[in-house]
């Protein structure tokens, strides 16, 4: 009872987030530019299949955060916050699950990508990210920022709602699970970066060059993940 009402919680208010940000793209009009968006969201959708298992029931890291990422940054948090939604939606539907798990993940994505992409434009310098003054070093605090808020946000409510469904210690899920979710944040962080500032002087379509990361990312995540559970005498996962 006390997880179906914590996801319908979380349901409720990403609702409320993706219909804020759906109204705000569609007061503002959408422009050519936003096509490419399209493009970003269905390579996000794409690599979402790249994903490894967490030592939590259920649970997987998805390398689809670079795009995520990347669209916060070059997008916007509104569009950012749709990528995120449809992320969240389509790795429910792979796995198969309930409509209680996609509305949770579908929401979920969306509130936490939200306020973390307002977390990174509160700590954009003066001009934002296409002023003529804006550097690498300008990007480094709202990156980390961004990476680390997405983190906390995201690893919090699915422990929360695995905890209450599982009847597990909150903390030991906490310190099981999130290690390996701060380093795919943190990877994924720092590729969309780099594209980004490629993207700033060659255009949205090199955004594309970020293809090769999540999968060079997924396969040294899943070799440091097998070996650590061979070291402690588990099963590969």
């Amino acid at each position: 009872m006390k997880g179906n009402l914590y996801i319908g919680l979380v349901a409720g208010l990403g609702v409320s987030v993706l219909v804020s940000s759906l109204y705000r793209v569609f007061g503002a009009g959408l422009e050519a530019g936003d096509l490419a968006w399209l493009g970003i969201a269905v390579l996000t959708l794409l690599v979402g299949r790249l994903s490894v298992k967490l030592p939590l029931p259920n649970c997987r890291v998805s390398f689809s955060d670079a795009f995520i990422f990347l669209s916060v940054m070059v997008f916007g948090g509104d569009l950012a916050t749709l990528t995120a939604a449809l992320d969240g939606f389509a790795s429910s539907s792979r796995d198969k699950g309930t409509w209680h798990k996609k509305a949770f993940n579908t929401a979920g994505m969306a509130l936490s990508v939200n306020l973390s992409a307002r977390v990174f434009a509160r700590l954009l310098p003066h001009g934002g990210l296409w002023g003529a003054h804006f550097s690498a070093v300008d990007l480094m605090v709202p990156v980390a920022a961004l990476a680390f808020t997405q983190y906390v946000l995201n690893t919090a409510l699915v422990s929360g709602v695995v905890a209450l469904k599982e009847h597990q210690s909150l903390i030991a899920i906490w310190q099981d699970s999130s290690p390996w979710a701060g380093t795919a944040y943190l990877a994924g962080s720092v590729a969309a970066a780099i594209v980004f500032l490629v993207v700033r002087e060659l255009g949205v379509v090199s955004s594309f060059a970020i293809l090769p990361f999540p999968g060079i990312l997924y396969l040294t995540y899943r070799a440091c993940l097998d070996r650590l559970v061979r070291t402690k005498g588990g099963m590969p996962l």
